[in-house]
C-alpha cells in the first residue's frame, strides 16, 4: 500500500476497532510480553489508572530471554534478566488481550503508556530505526516508508530514538561501552 492511503492519523484507535492488535497474545505466548520497569508501572498507578492486578511479576524464562536478545542484540540482556530472575509486564485478559486495551484503542493516556508501548512498531535495531512488521497492525498495512509510519504514529525520528533509549535505560539495558550509535 502507498504512504498517501494514511487515513487518520489514529491508526492504532482504528486497528483497535477492527480486532486483534499487537496489544494482544495468543493464549500460552504471555511469557514474550515486553517487560515494563518500576517506573512505567509507578507512573500508571500516579495517574490513578492501574492497581496491583495490572501488572504481573514473570519468571525469566529461556524464550523470553532469547526473544529480547534477538530484538536488542546490541544489549546484554542476560545481565538486566538473570535466568533465574524476574520481570514485570502488562497483564492480559483471558483473551489475551493487555488489560489497558479498550474498543477504541488504549485507555491510559499517552504520556503514562509505557514506553514500549508509545514505541510499537517503532523500533531501533543496530542503531537503524525501523518498525516492526506484524500481520495485524494497521500502521503497518498503511505505511510503506518511515516517513509514513512516523507521521502514522503522530512522532518524528528524535522522539522514537529517545523513547528507545529511554525504555532501555529505564529497563537496565545499557548500550556496552563498544557499541557507539
Amino acid at each position: 500500500m502507498n504512504d498517501t492511503h494514511i487515513l487518520h492519523p489514529d491508526v492504532c484507535r482504528r486497528c483497535a476497532e477492527r480486532g486483534r492488535t499487537c496489544c494482544t497474545v495468543e493464549s500460552g505466548d504471555e511469557e514474550f510480553c515486553f517487560p515494563i520497569s518500576i517506573s512505567e508501572m509507578e507512573a500508571i498507578r500516579r495517574a490513578g489508572q492501574g492497581g496491583g492486578e495490572c501488572f504481573v511479576l514473570a519468571p525469566n524464562t529461556s524464550g523470553f530471554v532469547e526473544q529480547l536478545d534477538t530484538l536488542m542484540p546490541d544489549h546484554d540482556i542476560k545481565a538486566a534478566f538473570p535466568e533465574q530472575g524476574s520481570h514485570w509486564r502488562l497483564a492480559t485478559t483471558a483473551e489475551g488481550r493487555c488489560i489497558f486495551l479498550g474498543e477504541s484503542g488504549c485507555t491510559l493516556e499517552r504520556n503514562v503508556r509505557p514506553l514500549y508501548c508509545r514505541l510499537f512498531p517503532l523500533w531501533l535495531f543496530h542503531g537503524q530505526l525501523t518498525w516492526f512488521t506484524a500481520d495485524e497492525c494497521l500502521a503497518n498495512e498503511e505505511c510503506a516508508s518511515l516517513s509514513a509510519m512516523l507521521e502514522a504514529m503522530s512522532t518524528d525520528s528524535a522522539e522514537a530514538r529517545c523513547l528507545f533509549h529511554d525504555m532501555c535505560a529505564r529497563l537496565g539495558l545499557e548500550l556496552p561501552a563498544k557499541v557507539i550509535l
